[in-house]
C-alpha cells in the first residue's frame, strides 16, 4: 500500500502508465495517493463491474449471503485474497501492473497466497479468476482439489472461449451456488451434476492436461 501510494504520489505521470490509466482518470491517482488514511467499505462493496453485478450480492437472502461471505475469496492485486466482508479502501492497481518499489506482482505475491490457499488444503477450490490474477497463485503448484472454470459457447459446431459474457457468466454461477441451499459438492467429479442441476449447461473436462476444468456452454 505504502509502495503504492508513494508511487502516485512521487511519480504521477509514470504511475498513470504503469497503472494504464486515460487522461480523464486522475481522480484514480488521487485515490492511490490517499490509500493510508482513506476509509473503508467492505470488499463486496468497492468492487464493480459484470461479474459483481450478476453476483447481486446485496439481493442476496441472509443464508446466501453468509455461505458468499464464508467461501468466497476475491483476488486482490493489492491485498492478495480478501472475503466479501473485509474491509478495504477503494484503490486502483491490477494484477500485471508493476510498481517500482516492489516489481511484478506475480513474483511478489507468489509464496504467500499459495501458503493462504493450501491452508484450505482439504477443500475443493472453484478458480474463476482471470489470467493476470491467476498467475498472482498458480494452483498448479497445490496439491488440492481444484477446478478451473471456463466458459464457452458454439461456433460452427466447435466450443470457443467467450468473451463478452465471460464475467457475467461467473457471476450468474457464483450467486446459484450461495442461493442452493444444500451442501456444495466435495468431490471434483461431482461438480458437473452439480451445476446441470442449478440450471447451467456443465461439463467436467478431467482428460485435458494440467488442472480438471468445468466447462459452461452459454448460447
Amino acid at each position: 500500500m505504502k509502495a503504492l501510494e508513494n508511487f502516485c504520489t512521487d511519480q504521477p505521470e509514470i504511475a498513470a502508465k504503469a497503472l494504464d490509466l486515460g487522461p480523464k482518470q486522475n481522480n484514480l491517482l488521487a485515490i492511490n495517493a490517499e490509500l493510508m488514511t482513506a476509509h473503508c467499505a467492505p470488499a463486496i462493496k468497492i468492487y464493480t463491474g459484470v461479474l459483481y453485478d450478476h453476483l447481486g450480492y446485496g439481493t442476496l437472502n441472509a443464508p446466501a449471503r453468509a455461505r458468499a461471505d464464508s467461501s468466497i475469496l476475491i483476488s486482490s492485486a493489492l491485498f492478495g485474497f480478501v472475503t466479501p466482508a473485509d474491509p478495504i479502501p477503494a484503490y486502483r492497481l491490477s494484477g500485471g501492473s508493476v510498481i517500482p518499489a516492489i516489481g511484478p506482482l506475480a513474483v511478489y505475491w507468489k509464496t504467500a497466497l499459495l501458503a493462504a490457499l493450501a491452508k484450505n488444503k482439504h477443500e475443493l477450490i472453484l478458480d474463476l479468476r482471470s489470467g493476470s490474477y491467476e498467475k498472482l497463485a498458480p494452483v498448479k503448484y497445490l496439491n488440492q482439489p481444484i477446478v478451473s472454470v471456463k466458459v464457452l459457447t458454439k461456433v460452427n459446431g466447435a466450443l470457443k472461449p467467450v468473451t463478452h459474457f465471460n464475467k457475467a457468466t461467473k457471476g450468474d454461477l457464483v450467486r446459484a451456488a450461495c442461493l442452493f441451499s444444500g451442501k456444495f459438492p466435495t468431490k471434483i467429479d461431482k461438480l458437473g451434476d452439480f451445476f446441470t442441476k442449478l440450471g447451467f449447461t456443465a461439463d467436467l473436462d478431467t482428460l485435458t492436461p494440467g488442472i480438471p476444468t468445468l466447462q459452461i456452454v452459454t448460447n
